[in-house]
């Protein structure tokens, strides 16, 4: 047995780890960013924890009960609300949830009813359609329960009279029977096309013409890079659709059209017989501002009440685009909403931070 204060020769010597090695830089930095969150979040007491989980529920209830920012996802509401799946590109509108009555969260059920959609309101509802791609819309209310509705000359015509919407909306409003092709539309589809690389076979049979088509949406691919179009802007949207010549730009125009008429043929409020012009009760009609390029009520149908979120009351973002909708910032409950709730939640924290320097003062010998 070795008794010596010299270690064996072949004993494992132990690592000795010098002070300022990456082993305390990684303790620094894990209570640096304690100290961040603490400072953001207050002491991690059971008294703080039970505040922030009021918060929390406070604001979740907040936007089922009474308001809900909603993104505007599409062009369907041009001029009176902008659509872009961009950050921070299109308008970002208030809904009111609780005009028309609360729902059941997660369920198209309404509790109780507090008022009805009027005609011309904004609203924003879970669609109807299965297969959706934006399961949550914004339309106008164009027809009301019990009513019998048809568009013609650009007019929602109702019970057999034309109705003339507000005079601010007279310039805007202008509803067609049938869908057009707009060049942003053709645009985008070109994009679309390209990226999935399968062109439309049905379109024609020349084969010259096809290969050529072929060629020319190969190298829309490559400039895409794997991107998504809804992801590109309208302006680089057309300098790539550019690459297409004129004649299979016309291919893809016929292809788009007929299929266009395929998946979204427009019935509800055109024909004239009682299943596709008399609104049920506790339905309605709604449709895009920008008729000629928006599939709704006209495609999907009756909306009933109870997919109703609620009404959109404004445009919160972007800066220059905000605008009160409804008249609310005129009421002295619009201006409790948006003055009073930001007033309060500035002063609870103010109240918090005072409160918790009182504390440190007294536990100070």
């Amino acid at each position: 047995m070795n008794t010596s204060d010299e270690p064996d020769a072949g004993a494992e010597k132990p690592v000795v780890v010098p002070s300022g090695t990456h082993t305390n830089a990684a303790g620094k930095g894990s209570s640096f960013l304690k100290r961040c969150v603490v400072f953001v979040t207050g002491p991690w007491t059971r008294s703080n924890g039970l505040t922030w989980l009021i918060l929390i529920l406070a604001v979740l209830s907040f936007r089922w009960l009474l308001i809900e920012p909603y993104k505007i996802p599409s062009g369907s509401m041009e001029p009176t609300l902008h659509g872009d799946m961009r950050f921070f590109r299109g308008d970002r509108v208030g809904v009111n949830k609780l005009i028309y009555g609360p729902r059941v969260p997660f369920m198209n059920t309404r509790v109780f009813h507090l008022g009805e959609p009027q005609r011309w309101d904004i609203v924003v509802f879970k669609t109807v359609e299965e297969n959706a791609l934006h399961k949550t819309l914004v339309k106008r209310v164009v027809g009301l329960p019990g009513e019998r509705i048809h568009i013609k000359d650009g007019k929602i015509w109702v019970n057999g009279e034309p109705v003339e919407p507000p005079e601010s909306l007279r310039a805007i409003l202008h509803y067609t029977s049938a869908l057009e092709v707009t060049e942003d539309n053709l645009d985008r589809f070109i994009l679309y096309m390209a990226r999935a690389g399968s062109p439309p076979r049905e379109a024609t049979s020349k084969d010259h013409f096809l290969r050529t088509l072929v060629e020319e949406l190969g190298r829309v691919r490559e400039r895409l890079g794997g991107r998504r179009p809804d992801e590109i802007g309208p302006e680089e949207a057309r300098s790539l659709a550019g690459e297409l010549s004129p004649v299979s730009r016309g291919i893809v125009e016929q292809y788009f059209r007929a299929q266009q008429e395929t998946q979204y043929p427009l019935r509800y409020g055109i024909l004239q017989d009682d299943e596709h012009s008399l609104v049920p009760e506790n339905c309605y009609l709604v449709c895009g501002d920008n008729s000629a390029d928006s599939a709704d009520g006209r495609v999907f149908g009756w909306l009933p009440n109870d997919n109703i979120l609620g009404r959109a009351f404004c445009i919160w973002w972007p800066p220059s685009r905000m605008r009160d909708l409804t008249g609310f910032s005129r009421t002295w409950w619009g201006m409790s909403l948006l003055y009073g709730i930001p007033a309060a939640i500035v002063a609870f924290e103010i109240f918090s931070w005072v409160r918790r320097r009182a504390r440190r003062a007294h536990r100070t010998p």
